[in-house]
């Protein structure tokens, strides 16, 4: 908080930024259309928080078929990287539809409680896709697949745009902002908040995500307490901020662009000062930046934000070596990580309002490469919060079988997916507050893989 008298009113004042201007929403033509008619998204206090696997996620190495004749073809096809089946995590609920029950890495003792509570789902098998693919057609060159398969540049983004057919740098989330936040000034806090840095996923034709950190928002600070270092920092700071470079473009864009950030940072600590979150957070960084998430929904109504998204990117999953040991490591800072903010969720009577989600460049190969996997496709995802129908795995989860046994192995274990993310992400925006006729302007592809009619795609939510 800056000395009295430069309080942060003055501070807007001083820069200009009381009363800045608007901006006019561009964002897609069918949520354009749906915005014209009142039905985009419904009003309403809900954020979701989306964690990507940055590296390809080794998922069917993460959940795993516990059931006899599954269990052996598992083993077969995985080789040295198989995991015991006395060493998986049980997972209570029922068979699927082909009798398979399931396990769970053994690292992961938090997220099987989740899942056991029915807080916590999997979607089996998703990925990016343009249509829907048989295996003759990839192989005879029929489909239309994915811009860049198996690269991670290219998988990285599909993720977060679910346009696989293009490689765009606006995200769905992004497109969420374009519309519930049209006219944003220069001092307000965007619905789409990132911790970490800039993202397509949350950038939209007009609006950008907000960056923090886990400690919070980045900005100049100067304690309360009167010195002279105190003095002397606050005045160069205010000396430089009232600065005209009118005749240098350069120099009066990126001053502007200091005096948004330095007026975001005082609203952003202003709303979060006094908000603690309870309970034991690890000391890892994903722990941290997902207790920082908890304070900043906490303060969704000071900020005065409804609707809220957040970007954290967990980096290192590309386990061509050494693959039981780092993913081991990794999940278990993944599963804790999820456990605490869950349980923060519930004590701050929040775990109603939020669900949270994770996404990966890609699987993996099934097969072993020596000591680690290859870049794959299709792969495991985990969906969680209260409002999730727990306690399940949706979609189809696939054979683990090789060959001309797998109708979904195009080789060495690459797993075509049999859902896609736009079905995945249908029913998370449905749940958000998108109604069912904006979809279609949200995931042009979505037409291919289900029905448009009204309700969820997966059946996650009731």
């Amino acid at each position: 908080m800056f000395n009295s008298p430069f309080t942060r009113r003055a501070f807007l004042q001083s820069t200009g930024l009381a009363a800045a201007g608007t901006a006019m929403s561009v964002g897609l033509p069918g949520l354009a259309n749906a915005a014209a008619k009142g039905t985009l998204i419904t009003p309403q206090r809900k954020a979701l928080v989306f964690i990507m696997l940055d590296g390809g996620n080794d998922s069917y190495n993460m959940l795993v078929p516990n059931t006899g004749v599954f269990y052996k073809q598992y083993a077969k096809t995985r080789g040295n990287l198989a995991h015991k089946r006395r060493n998986l995590l049980a997972l209570d609920g029922p068979e699927d539809d082909d009798g398979r029950s399931f396990g769970l890495h053994s690292a992961m003792p938090e997220v099987q409680q989740l899942y056991n509570d029915k807080k916590l789902a999997f979607v089996a098998n998703v990925g990016p896709l343009v249509e829907r693919i048989q295996k003759a057609q990839f192989y005879d060159g029929s489909a239309q697949l994915p811009l860049g398969l198996l690269s991670h540049a290219d998988q990285f983004k599909h993720w977060q745009t679910s346009r696989p057919d293009l490689r765009q740098n606006d995200g769905w989330f992004g497109h969420f902002a374009d519309e519930l936040q049209p006219s944003l000034s220069a001092h307000d806090i965007p619905m789409n908040i990132s911790l970490a840095g800039h993202n397509i996923q949350q950038n939209g034709h007009q609006n950008l995500p907000y960056s923090i950190t886990a400690d919070g928002s980045v900005g100049l600070y100067v304690k309360e307490e009167r010195s002279d270092l105190n003095d002397a920092l606050l005045n160069s700071f205010t000396k430089l901020m009232n600065e005209d470079h009118r005749d240098d473009p350069f120099m009066e864009t990126y001053l502007d662009l200091t005096r948004q950030a330095q007026a975001k940072h005082e609203v952003f600590q202003e709303a979060t000062r006094g908000i603690s979150v309870p309970g034991h957070f690890s000391t890892t960084d994903l722990s941290q930046q997902l207790r920082m998430v908890a304070r900043t929904i906490k303060a969704s109504e000071a900020l005065g934000l409804q609707q809220q998204t957040f970007f954290i990117r967990y980096i290192g999953w590309d386990h061509h070596d050494e693959l039981l040991n780092n993913q081991g490591q990794m999940l278990g800072i993944l599963s804790r990580a999820l456990g605490e903010f869950q349980t923060a969720l519930g004590d701050m009577g929040l775990d109603e309002k939020v669900v949270t989600f994770t996404g990966s460049d890609f699987g993996r190969t099934l097969t072993s490469n020596g000591n680690g996997t290859d870049h794959g496709w299709g792969g495991n995802t985990i969906v969680m919060g209260a409002p999730v129908k727990g306690g399940r795995v949706y979609g189809e989860y696939p054979s683990l079988g090789l060959g001309n046994d797998n109708l979904q192995d195009i080789g060495d274990g690459v797993l075509i997916p049999t859902t896609s993310t736009d079905q995945l992400y249908a029913d998370l925006s449905l749940w958000f507050g998108v109604q069912s006729d904006a979809l279609d302007g949200l995931f042009p592809n979505l037409k291919r893989f289900t029905n448009l009619s009204s309700g969820a795609r997966l059946g996650l939510f009731s």
